[in-house]
């Protein structure tokens, strides 16, 4: 076990590099090879704390009042091309990286609550959530046209302020052909099935599919 306490510049391309090769061998059913390419990041636990960004106001509607579909949020995922919104890195969706944590449990973390030590950084840097470009709280709409993907890190940080209050990262380069690895999804789905241990319910993965289009494997 390794606790990651800092977030390197670089972090969110190593990951999106280390893992598209991981899932590409997953969906090859090379899960020996999977395991060695993922090795570099293996047994990572995040521990940093994370600031948020809070511009709500007593008597405001709150966060928890939100009702955003599931599918809603995927469309949203595909319509910004797999690319986070603050910081214009590649992102993947959780469903994706909850497989490849299916396959390798202990070298790859999962915990549903995010806990510190208790999930791999990956799950912050690279998961794709569809929050609202205008905050609910601040009376913003929960139609797919008012959510933008962002990183679960950014999204945090950003809580309900707007994009534009927000003091932006310079933006990373945009890699033509990123698909959040959802190519490689129903083969790490399939592996998973057959080595690994399942961290959601058994249509969790089968309804993640459905919404982006995909079928699973066999």
């Amino acid at each position: 076990m390794t606790l990651i306490d800092s977030v390197s510049d670089d972090a969110v391309d190593l990951y999106a590099d280390i893992l598209e090769d991981v899932a590409h061998l997953l969906a090859k059913k090379d899960v020996e090879d999977a395991r060695a390419s993922l090795a570099p990041i293996a047994g990572e636990q995040w521990a940093v704390r994370v600031p948020t960004t809070r511009t709500v106001t007593a008597g405001t509607r709150t966060a928890d009042a939100r009702r955003v579909s599931a599918r809603s949020r995927a469309e949203a995922l595909i319509r910004d091309r797999f690319r986070c919104s603050r910081c214009g890195g590649r992102g993947v969706p959780r469903c994706v990286l909850v497989a490849i944590s299916d396959v390798f449990p202990e070298e790859f973390p999962y915990d549903r609550h995010y806990g510190r030590g208790r999930i791999h950084p990956a799950y912050w840097l690279l998961v794709l959530e569809a929050d609202h470009t205008l905050a609910f709280a601040k009376g913003g709409a929960d139609d797919v046209t008012n959510l933008t993907a962002m990183h679960a890190l950014c999204n945090t940080q950003k809580a309900d302020a707007l994009l534009d209050e927000l003091s932006l990262r310079n933006p990373l380069p945009e890699r033509p052909g990123w698909d959040g690895l959802l190519t490689a999804y129903p083969g790490i789905v399939q592996a998973g099935e057959e080595v690994g241990s399942r961290h959601a319910s058994p249509r969790y993965h089968v309804d993640w599919m459905r919404r982006f289009g995909l079928s699973p494997v066999g």
